[in-house]
């Protein structure tokens, strides 16, 4: 089966669902999509923009991940971007990899880029223009919108500690605790989710849509 992660920014596939991930791949061809550059916003200098790309890569082997593809729009200003272009740069990669299912970034935070990729993920993939029959949004950690509200859990107990390992990878993105990016509240969401499911880790997502 082929599977299409696709992040807003270099680290969302890690925290929404690196062990999960993990999973997937001893199975399954996984190809990871990037949206944006996740560095210009948060750094002045632009040779982070490569230091983002080569922590990806590092986590990305960690995890699984057979293919990478960056488009490289400016972070934290896709909102600035004609919705249309996302949408054909997906629909294009979509189209030429053809993949079974697809996770995206969730709608309900308050980060613009996420809400963004999550809508431009539904118009690519819309039925009748595109293979897949299944889309889930994975958890990310930030400030909310709205609560998020899983319908899937999925069972990490033997993987949480690839996850843990390839967020190591992006070290300019790791915060102490009680940061929501720091390695403790990674473990204790996992935590949270398992007792949500009646499993010891979890990872949590939302089904988007499934065509049987």
């Amino acid at each position: 089966m082929k599977i299409l992660i696709i992040a807003a920014h270099p680290d969302d596939e890690v925290l929404g669902m690196g062990a999960t991930i993990k999973k997937l791949s001893y199975k399954n061809h996984i190809h990871l999509c990037v949206v944006s550059e996740g560095a210009t916003a948060q750094y002045k200098n632009e040779k982070m923009i490569q230091v983002r790309k080569e922590s990806c890569k590092k986590s990305s082997k960690i995890l699984g991940i057979s293919d990478i593809t960056f488009l490289d729009f400016p972070d934290m200003l896709l909102d600035s971007i004609p919705h249309l272009k996302i949408n054909r740069s997906l629909e294009e990669l979509i189209t030429r990899i053809k993949p079974d299912v697809i996770y995206t970034t969730p709608n309900n935070d308050l980060n613009k880029d996420h809400q963004i990729v999550f809508e431009s993920t539904l118009v690519a993939a819309r039925p009748l223009s595109s293979t897949v029959k299944e889309i889930l949004s994975y958890e990310l950690p930030g400030l909310k919108k709205t609560p998020f509200t899983p319908n899937v859990y999925v069972n990490i107990t033997k993987q949480i500690t690839y996850k843990i390992k390839a967020f190591k990878m992006y070290k300019s993105e790791i915060e102490p605790f009680p940061h929501s990016r720091s390695i403790k509240a990674i473990e204790n969401l996992a935590i949270q989710r398992g007792i949500e499911s009646g499993l010891h880790r979890a990872e949590s997502f939302l089904l988007v849509r499934k065509i049987e």
